[in-house]
């Protein structure tokens, strides 16, 4: 399967190129284009050569043959790419009157187009014989059908594979159960998404034995993808009706009708398990019948977006993972007999093999069983720990096919996306931003008519976090994903399918592609030797990415011929020298470029036309190169200058912008339409108007950040800003709050002195929901905190050196879940106030009131440099406080 997804990305890259770089590739367009389309004309088969290549050999070196060939001649248009860049770039340098250079020059670009000739026809030829070899190993178009029987019979039998364990789930089984018999008289429709191997079969199978019978008839069926819908029907006919052999041999239409009267005047329970797609509850969804008599359909899937296409009025029950007391009690389960005590000598081993499964039900299963059967030794339990993959994938079970059903349901253009995710280290917190520009940048991302590709790049995380491939770690204060991770065994599965196909290679973490000769790219894990790295095929490398301490210099990579670099990710490690190498501007196909700590970069950075993203810290100086740079999309470097005159008409393209504050600031900045982040650091005392104008025009300004200024401009109004959720101003006293962008999610303030009306102004805003008044951001010995105010606040750090009364009224905050507060004399809590908060951090405070009625739902107080704290407050804060 990742065959298909390889394919499909190099075609759609290449088809990309082709178009933008139409100049260049001139004279060997048409030949170009002619590999392209017999490429894609081979997709259409793929799919059925990837199912059948595990059974058959000659199918597995087909799909292989095809594979290379398609790396090849990516390889081919990309060093021709390269070639004619660095040819036109010495032309441009030449002096006129160097006739034997240039004689040189022509003779040196015949050469290069005479090999790119030979080596264009060699793969034709290729390509020639694997098309030939399609009808001679039974390889079908995926179009004509039954190319996923091998598939849908894994589905059908994984299925059956259910655990009968509820460990974790009682509260769950609660809550279906509520919704399955209340007394709502509509048809409703009641989704259970979970990724695979989470319990969902497990417990909707319980459920529905436990409530069947509150229903007239019932009904349980699973549903294949390529199900037929005459076999649906003849399933859910045999468990609720009884008709005779020739009626049930009638056409479709008529069994329809059938079921839909008898069920129409019943009320009915019928339970639909593994449905993939909205497609098929459009044709489910006519066989059941909305009589208004408290009928309910039960669906399982790991797709949410099917779930809510379902039924939009029933919020979808998502399963999830076990939390660690949970997890060691399935897992004693599983391993010893009722009432035996685990052995203590076996405990750490345990523990540590516990902790590969993540909280998934199905990899704890798998190893508890297999665990069972072993000796009871510390040294057998060892060897169980030191091969955790290898078991989870080799179990009779099959514990790693039932997840992988998941990844062959992806549609062709999300598979890449999903193997990225195998790059970065185990249990990392993948920032979604960083995730989408480096998906861009990699070329994954299909044009979708007029829309930015970081959108498009945003509805692809969605699907897969949707498709239980991914799990969210942290949500932005507007909703939307922060950061995100990959469950272990999914990883483990991403970096299998990727080992299969040269997708990538991983140093330091005992991953066998990194020996691989044709690596497309490499992620550096842990301590890794340089010489290994420099080792590795640079060749045909496109991506490297460094999350290790690893110190390396990237030049001799670069010299060893690795010129096709598209993406340099360097997180953690560090550059011998601390600075990029000038060879860097020889990587024309660079498109993100990511470094840490250094001070300035070479002005070879001009020749990297096609750069979209450059990520900087610490601070330093940019050459004046930077503006030669027309397809930059995002530029992150806080706290670093520009050296020359400042030209940012050439950044048409630019989404996020963050610079120390400069003379670029005067230079057309309202012209840069599309900017969704700006980023400010530096005193912008000489630049107000300037830029307060351009924010005036920016309608799709999303993130807007000011600090170390000591001046921050007048803004009269943001209430026309309806993309704007994020807002921090620091550093510099503002007279009047400005009117706030009505979808405010979130805002800091430090050094700002505001006064009690700004407080009446701030707590009107209907989307707030992270306040930080952090030092000298409130400048007043009184706060109140009105009834009704603040109505979507969940967190709020209040940090102000002279603050002495904060009243919260009654009906005020009702949405917050935590407040921290530092140096205030006396809080008062009025009755009702604050009714949803959890948790309470104060810092050098002398005089806490709470009334009767309010902060019922307190579980947590924390206490700093408090020592003399007076406290009137209710008893369940009383217990709190003395806990």
């Amino acid at each position: 399967m990742a065959s298909e997804a390889v394919v499909s990305f190099v075609v759609g890259k290449l088809g990309d190129l082709l178009i933008e770089e139409a100049r260049l590739l001139y004279d060997v367009r048409d030949q170009f284009e002619w590999i392209v389309g017999e490429l894609r004309r081979m997709q259409c088969f793929l799919k059925d050569a990837d199912a059948k290549q595990k059974e058959d050999e000659r199918v597995r070196n087909w799909v292989k043959e095809i594979r290379d060939v398609s790396y090849d001649a990516e390889d081919v248009i990309d060093t021709f790419i390269l070639t004619q860049t660095a040819q036109a770039s010495r032309r441009t340098r030449r002096r006129p009157f160097l006739s034997l250079k240039r004689y040189v020059c022509i003779v040196s670009e015949l050469a290069t187009r005479h090999r790119v000739a030979k080596k264009i026809q060699h793969i034709k030829m290729k390509i020639g014989d694997i098309s030939s070899s399609l009808h001679t190993y039974g390889i079908r178009d995926i179009n004509d059908g039954g190319q996923e029987t091998r598939l849908n019979i894994r589905r059908r039998s994984y299925a059956l594979y259910e655990e009968p364990d509820l460990t974790g789930m009682q509260e769950s089984m609660k809550t279906l159960k509520e919704q399955l018999i209340n007394k709502e008289a509509r048809r409703c429709v009641i989704s259970i998404v979970g990724m695979g191997g989470s319990g969902k079969t497990t417990l909707t199978k319980e459920v529905y034995h436990d409530v069947r019978e509150n229903f007239d008839c019932h009904a349980f069926i699973y549903l294949s993808q390529q199900y037929g819908i005459r076999d649906v029907l003849i399933r859910i006919i045999e468990c609720v009706m009884r008709l005779s052999p020739d009626e049930m041999q009638k056409s479709n239409e008529d069994l329809t009708e059938r079921l839909r009267d008898h069920l129409s005047k019943k009320r009915y329970l019928v339970v639909i398990d593994d449905i993939w797609t909205k497609e098929a509850w459009d044709q489910l969804k006519f066989i059941l019948p909305d009589g208004l008599n408290k009928s309910r359909v039960m669906l399982t899937t790991r797709n949410k977006e099917v779930a809510l296409y379902a039924d939009r009025s029933s919020q979808p029950h998502y399963i999830r993972l076990l939390n660690e007391d949970e997890s060691w009690e399935l897992f004693h389960k599983k391993i010893f007999p009722i009432g035996v005590v685990f052995p203590l000598e076996l405990m750490e081993t345990g523990r540590k093999i516990l902790e590969k499964c993540c909280g998934l039900p199905l990899a704890i299963v798998v190893l508890g069983g297999l665990l069972s059967r072993r000796d009871m030794t510390f040294s057998a339990w060892t060897r169980v720990l030191n091969s955790v993959t290898w078991h989870l994938a080799e179990d009779s079970n099959r514990c790693m096919e039932i997840l992988a059903l998941s990844y062959y349901d992806l549609p062709h253009y999300l598979k890449p996306c999903f193997l990225y995710l195998g790059l970065f280290p185990e249990d990392y917190e993948i920032k979604s931003k960083e995730l989408i520009q480096l998906w861009v940048a990699e070329g994954f991302i299909q044009e979708r008519g007029n829309e930015m590709k970081e959108d498009v790049a945003e509805d692809y995380l969605e699907e897969l976090i949707g498709r239980s491939m991914i799990q969210v770690a942290r949500k932005r204060s507007n909703g939307s994903v922060s950061t995100c991770r990959i469950h272990d065994l999914l990883r483990d599965l991403s970096m299998s399918e990727a080992r299969q196909v040269n997708f990538f290679g991983i140093y330091g973490d005992n991953d066998a592609t990194s020996s691989s000769s044709s690596l497309r790219r490499v992620a550096l894990h842990r301590n890794v030797d340089e010489h290994e790295i420099i080792n590795c095929s640079a060749a045909t490398l496109r991506s490297m990415l460094c999350f290790s301490d690893s110190s390396f210099r990237l030049s001799r990579l670069l010299n060893r011929g690795g010129k096709l670099l598209r993406v340099l990710h360097v997180d953690i490690a560090y550059l011998q020298g601390n600075n990029l190498p000038n060879e860097i501007g020889e990587e024309v196909h660079l498109r993100y470029l990511r470094v840490d700590g250094i001070r300035s970069l070479p002005s070879s950075l001009k020749r990297l036309s096609n750069l979209q993203v450059i990520i900087l810290s610490r601070g330093g100086t940019l050459p004046s190169a930077i503006w030669d740079l027309e397809r930059l999309r995002h530029l992150y470097a806080y706290q670093w200058d520009i050296d020359g005159h400042p030209r940012l008409n050439n950044f048409k393209n630019l989404q996020t912008l963050c610079l120390e504050a400069g003379s670029w600031i005067e230079d057309g900045l309202d012209k840069l339409t599309n900017i969704r982040k700006l980023g400010v650091t530096g005193d912008l005392s000489s630049h107000h108007k300037a830029l307060s104008d351009a924010i005036e025009k920016w309608c799709e300004l999303r993130s807007l950040t000011l600090y170390n200024s000591s001046s921050i401009p007048p803004f009269v109004s943001f209430a026309h800003h309806q993309n704007l959720y994020k807002m921090l101003l620091e550093d510099s006293p503002i007279e009047n709050l400005p009117k706030m962008p009505p979808h405010l999610a979130k805002l800091s303030l430090c050094e700002t002195q505001l006064k009690q009306n700004a407080i009446e102004i701030l707590e009107k805003l209907q989307n707030l929901r992270i306040l930080y008044l952090k030092s000298n951001s409130y400048y007043s010995e009184k706060m109140i905190c009105s009834s009704g105010g603040f109505p979507q606040l969940e967190y709020l750090l209040l940090y102000c050196n002279d603050l002495k009364d904060w009243t919260v009224e009654k009906g005020a905050m009702e949405s917050l879940k935590k407040v921290e507060l530092s140096d205030c004399r006396h809080w008062t809590v009025k009755e009702g106030a604050m009714k949803s908060l959890e948790e309470v951090k104060l810092f050098n405070c002398s005089h806490w009131t709470v009334e009767e009625g309010a902060m019922q739902f307190l579980k947590e107080v924390k206490l700093s440099s408090c020592d003399n704290l007076r406290a009137d407050v209710p008893k369940h804060v009383q217990d709190l406080l003395e806990h």
